[in-house]
C-alpha cells in the first residue's frame, strides 16, 4: 500500500496533512534498545474492564474497530507515563503480506508480523477525539507486536472473523460485547515515547505505550487479514496487506522504559540503558529474536526481556 497515495506522498496529498512530511516527532519509530532510558517514575498502566461496543470498518488502509463513546461508562486507561484519564476511541490493525513484516514499531529494525493500536483520547480535559487530537496530551494509544504461536488471543479471533464481513472498503459490521481489555496482554513493562498518529494527519499530539508483551497470532489469522481489499466492491481490487507506516526519524527524542537494566538499582532513577546489544537482549527486555528475517518472540511472552 505504498504506491502514489502511500505514506511518502501523504504530506502532499493535503494541506491538513503537512505534518506528515515536516514534523520532528511522527510515528512510528525504529526502538533501538541499547539507547532506552530506564525511568523508575513509570508506573503500571491501569486499564478498565467492562466490555464495549462498536463499528468495524474496512477504512481502505486499515481495519479499525470504533468504539461507541455516546454510551457510558467509557473503557478507560491511565498511568504509566500518562498524567490524565484517556478514554478509547478506536483500535487498529495492521499486517504484512508475509511473516517477515506488519508492524509499524520496528525492534532494532526488525518489524513483527502484525501491531494492534489501543487509541484513547484525553477525556480529562477534551470533550471527544477530534477535539483532543490538536491539542496538547490530546491522545495516547497502547501498542502491542503480534506473533505468530499456537496460542490464540480469542479476542483477537472476534475481531478476525468480523473482517469477513467487511472484505472491501466501506463494508462495516457492529460488534457488541467486546472484552476489550482481553485483547490487551497483561504486562507491566512497556517503552514509551513522544510521538504522532501513524496516519494522516499525522498529529503530534500521542503518547506512546508499547507493551513488552505481544497478542499471540495465528497463520490462519493472517491469512484472512490478508483477502482484505484496498477499495470499494466492483473497483479494480489491491489487496490491504502492508498497511503500515514505516518507522521515521526519532530526532533526539527519549525512548523510555520501566522494564529493570540487570544489575539496576530501582531507587536511582533515571539512566541510560547502555549494555542491551544485538538482537538478543538479556532477561527482562525485548528479548527478540529472527526467524528468517522475522522477528519473534523467544521468552515466556515478553517481547524484551532482560
Amino acid at each position: 500500500m505504498h504506491g502514489r497515495t502511500g505514506p511518502e506522498y501523504w504530506g502532499l496529498l493535503n494541506p491538513d496533512w503537512t505534518l506528515c512530511s515536516s514534523g520532528r516527532l511522527q510515528s512510528p519509530v525504529d526502538i533501538t534498545p541499547k539507547d532506552m532510558v530506564y525511568d523508575v517514575n513509570l508506573s503500571q498502566i491501569k486499564l478498565d474492564s467492562r466490555k464495549v461496543e462498536g463499528i468495524l470498518l474496512n477504512t481502505g488502509y486499515d481495519i479499525t474497530f470504533r468504539l461507541n463513546t455516546t454510551l457510558l461508562p467509557y473503557f478507560t486507561f491511565t498511568g504509566g507515563p500518562l498524567s490524565y484519564t484517556y478514554t478509547v476511541h478506536e483500535i487498529k490493525l495492521h499486517f504484512g503480506s508475509v511473516d517477515q513484516i506488519g508492524s509499524e514499531h520496528t525492534v532494532s529494525g526488525r518489524p513483527f508480523p502484525a501491531e494492534v493500536q489501543v487509541i484513547g483520547f484525553n477525556s480529562d480535559l477534551y470533550e471527544t477525539y477530534h477535539k483532543a487530537l490538536k491539542r496538547p496530551h490530546g491522545v495516547a494509544a497502547i501498542a502491542m507486536f503480534g506473533i505468530i504461536g499456537e496460542e490464540q488471543n480469542s479476542n483477537f479471533e472476534i475481531l478476525v472473523q468480523a473482517t469477513k464481513a467487511t472484505p472491501y472498503k466501506g463494508n462495516q459490521i457492529p460488534i457488541a460485547d467486546f472484552f476489550l481489555v482481553g485483547l490487551i496482554p497483561s504486562v507491566d513493562f512497556y517503552i514509551t515515547y513522544e510521538g504522532s498518529l501513524t496516519h494522516p494527519s499525522c498529529a503530534e499530539t500521542v503518547t506512546w505505550i508499547i507493551l513488552n508483551k505481544p497478542i499471540y497470532i495465528t497463520e490462519q489469522q493472517l491469512y484472512t487479514l490478508r483477502q482484505l481489499h484496498q477499495a470499494p466492491e466492483g473497483s479494480p481490487q489491491l489487496l490491504m496487506e502492508n498497511n503500515f507506516r514505516p518507522p521515521l526519524p526519532i530526532h533526539r527524542r527519549t525512548i523510555r522504559t520501566n522494564i529493570t537494566p540487570k544489575n539496576q538499582d530501582k531507587k536511582c532513577g533515571i539512566s541510560k540503558i547502555t549494555f542491551y546489544e544485538g538482537m538478543v537482549l538479556e532477561e527482562n527486555v525485548l528479548r527478540v529474536k529472527i526467524y528468517n528475517g522475522a522477528a519473534s518472540n523467544i521468552s515466556s511472552g515478553a517481547i524484551v526481556t532482560s
